[in-house]
């Protein structure tokens, strides 16, 4: 219970944080307006019958993806430079938990981008979501944030043992929208990069997400690609464990969280 009470109390101090910030207001306000026009242009005269689900999941996606990555980075980046991220660690609360809180605000703010993505497409756009298997829809969204969530929870403590987070957060950005098939399937990768791509949780959840908004054609298919997206989800939470415990090591020897 007391933990709960943490990561409920880091929650809600996060999200008022991270909306009186103008640049993250820009991340989670404007920028998916800018993502829904930019593939909607692009997909407009493909042969795509329900492209508008590609332009709405992509830029939604897109949007989620960049909150969780520019909030990662900012955050630890930020209580450093103010001196906090000591006293964070340090606290009674465990840091895992404090970042837990944090990672679960950034996914609720990013979360917005995808509804006026929604919004803005019906909107000027005369269009709308369709989906065709709705629970499985259900599921699949519920597991997509659980995926964002683990793969921002093994980032977080990358950008608390380097010196140049802002540095890693650009670079984590745009690749991921490629990688992990936002913009356009994975299909027309080249083979030697798709391994990567497979390695990496939001691949499995926008795949589930296309394959049960537009119909599925293999149920036994989708159900493997769950459990693989569930292992992966779990490989992730046990490396954050035991990066988490490698900052707590180097933290008592080296004292290294501070700007110096």
């Amino acid at each position: 219970m007391f933990n709960l009470k943490v990561i409920f109390s880091t929650f809600k101090l996060h999200l008022s944080q991270s909306f009186s910030r103008a640049t993250f207001r820009f991340c989670i306000i404007v920028q998916p307006l800018i993502y829904t026009f930019i593939l909607y242009m692009m997909y407009k005269d493909s042969a795509y019958t329900n492209y508008l689900n590609y332009v709405i999941m992509g830029s939604g996606l897109c949007s989620l993806w960049s909150s969780i990555c520019f909030s990662s980075a900012g955050d630890i980046e930020r209580e450093r430079y103010m001196g906090t991220l000591e006293n964070l660690f340090c606290s009674p609360s465990k840091f895992t938990t404090i970042m837990l809180g944090k990672v679960f605000a950034n996914t609720t703010l990013g979360l917005s981008g995808m509804i006026l993505s929604l919004m803005f497409t019906k909107l000027f756009f005369n269009g709308s979501l369709y989906i065709k298997h709705g629970f499985l829809f259900f599921i699949s969204f519920f597991l997509m944030i659980f995926s964002f969530v683990c793969i921002a929870l093994v980032i977080s403590p990358i950008f608390t043992l380097s010196k140049n987070a802002r540095a890693l957060m650009n670079c984590l950005e745009y690749p991921v929208f490629i990688l992990c098939g936002f913009i356009f399937p994975i299909d027309i990768l080249p083979s030697f990069i798709k391994p990567l791509s497979y390695a990496l949780s939001p691949t499995w959840a926008i795949r589930l997400l296309r394959e049960s908004s537009l119909g599925i054609v293999d149920f036994s298919a989708f159900y493997r690609e769950i459990y693989i997206l569930c292992f992966i989800c779990i490989l992730y939470l046990f490396i954050s464990k035991l990066l988490f415990l490698k900052i707590d090591k180097l933290t008592r020897i080296k004292a290294f969280l501070g700007v110096s």
